[in-house]
């Protein structure tokens, strides 16, 4: 960094970006702000410089958003851990903002034939709960320090103790987790899991250790359950393996996608990215003995999961390999439905034209980043397939993220 750029310095904030950033100019570069809201004057320290743009992190707020709220969790900000790094944004403008990331990364990403194949449909992200944003996640990754945890601060590899964790469910308040019960048990560095199930105990995960107690352990897997009193699905799952953070983000997303879907029975269904089976398991129930669903994921464990959770329904068959192009064209080449549930990088160019141009009268992308959503959209639009409806889900609140789920004709 050259020594103009050493000191602080002020700037207006004119946008948002993807990623949980704020945008704005100093002199002749564009700056990327963390913790700043559109529309503020703010004091910002510099974290990083590049040749057409710099980085930083505000420090003071000069003139504040009227948006702007205090952050019930310093830890957590922008600039510290960054685990709630909305929080200093009131919850409804918040998803104001996640939605004119998505329609910005529609437009710059996916381009404007995207765009335009969109402009009539009702692009935006809406909460999934009348919740404060607070108090929903039922999984936490920390690291342990000599006392209590930590989490690592934003773009570093130094460690923020953590004295509390709003964004956690009520229940982990059992565990005590943010004093020194835990330090006998657990090697200072360790990373661990903290898992609230459904039903039963919460668990902490160290390695393949899974305790319920500081020295006591337990079952390595838990219950899930997703639906309500008329229809309810049971998922037995790795308390370390993959499940929605979110307490009602498996409902909500199901939800969406078999509405969306409209599976009938002795339709042919592949899910590919399938995790523990949160769609196939339903989705088998529905197309019944005289349909067929094959279940796709590269996580050994997650298809250990998703093969217990599908016993007994014999139509149904769980396949651990990579998902590539090459793989998708074979499976899809009769199906009547396809889900698929990337991970953050997205299905990729080559696979979402293969997957655009299978016979499959439907397809389900859901998508944890935008950016990658826009680009596969993009794709599966220029090969012919129509967006019959796109909606973004608040699964994430008081942080940047959140999920679209994308239904191609």
């Amino acid at each position: 960094m050259g020594n103009k750029y050493d000191e602080r310095f002020t700037l207006r904030i004119t946008d948002v970006a993807h990623g949980g950033l704020s945008v704005g100019r100093f002199e002749d570069r564009v700056v990327f702000v963390r913790g700043a809201i559109p529309g503020e004057l703010v004091s910002v320290e510099l974290t990083q410089a590049r040749a057409k743009f710099l980085r930083g992190v505000v420090v003071d707020v000069i003139e504040p958003s009227e948006k702007r709220v205090e952050h019930p969790w310093p830890a957590g900000a922008a600039g510290i851990s960054g685990a709630a790094d909305f929080g200093h944004i009131d919850l409804a403008w918040q998803r104001e903002l996640k939605t004119q990331v998505l329609r910005g990364q529609i437009r710059r990403i996916g381009g404007e034939p995207l765009a335009e194949h969109l402009a009539n449909c009702d692009v935006r992200v809406r909460p999934i709960d009348d919740g404060d944003g607070w108090h929903w996640r039922t999984r936490l990754d920390l690291v342990k320090m000599s006392t209590g945890f930590g989490m690592y601060h934003e773009r570093s590899h130094d460690l923020v103790p953590i004295d509390a964790m709003p964004l956690g469910v009520w229940d982990f308040d059992d565990l005590d987790l943010f004093g020194a019960r835990w330090d006998s048990a657990i090697k200072t560095g360790d990373k661990v899991r903290v898992v609230s199930p459904s039903t039963g105990e919460n668990v902490l995960c160290n390695g393949n250790a899974v305790f319920c107690a500081p020295g006591v352990r337990t079952a390595a897997t838990v219950e899930q359950i997703v639906g309500d009193d008329a229809t309810m699905h049971h998922y037995d799952v790795h308390a370390n393996g993959f499940w929605q953070m979110h307490l009602r983000a498996p409902k909500v997303l199901l939800s969406s996608v078999l509405e969306a879907l409209d599976v009938q029975e002795s339709m042919k269904i592949v899910d590919l990215f399938a995790g523990a089976g949160l769609f196939s398991v339903p989705i088998a129930k529905r197309v019944g003995e005289s349909g067929r669903v094959l279940a796709v994921e590269g996580s050994k464990t997650a298809c250990v999961d998703a093969a217990g959770n599908l016993e007994g329904m014999d139509w149904a068959q769980v396949s651990n390999r990579r998902i590539d192009s090459a793989f998708i064209s074979r499976c899809v080449a009769d199906a009547d439905c396809v889900i698929a549930d990337p991970p953050r990088a997205g299905l990729g160019v080559e696979s979402a034209r293969v997957l655009a141009n299978s016979p499959a009268q439907r397809i389900a992308l859901i998508s944890c980043d935008p950016a990658s959503m826009a680009r596969d959209a993009a794709a599966m639009v220029a090969a012919g397939r129509h967006v019959k409806s796109i909606e973004g889900f608040d699964i994430f609140p008081n942080t940047h993220h959140f999920e679209v789920v994308t239904i191609f004709e």
